[in-house]
């Protein structure tokens, strides 16, 4: 990594000014996006454990009867209906 990073400062050295500025404005170009898909990265892996950890901590909680979703609705409602 040292020898190139050698090679680049003898690059930057024999610039016009202009052309140096350029240069490294390009080089903090490059650098700002390849830390923002760092960034990105990190915080999509840490979206991923979030849901996992949230399915994870779903399953086993509410058992499997077997019943359909229409057989658990019309028991909570039968549940919760208010007698006449």
């Amino acid at each position: 990594m040292q020898s190139a990073s050698i090679k680049i400062n003898h690059l930057l050295e024999s610039l016009d000014e202009e052309d140096y500025d350029k240069a490294v404005s390009y080089i903090e170009f490059l650098v700002e996006v390849r830390n923002r898909e760092k960034l990105k990265k990190e915080q999509s892996a840490k979206n991923q454990a979030e849901v996992e950890e949230i399915v994870a901590s779903l399953i086993g909680s509410i058992p499997d009867t077997g019943k359909t979703l229409e057989e658990y609705r019309s028991e909570r409602l039968k549940k919760y209906e208010i007698p006449d």
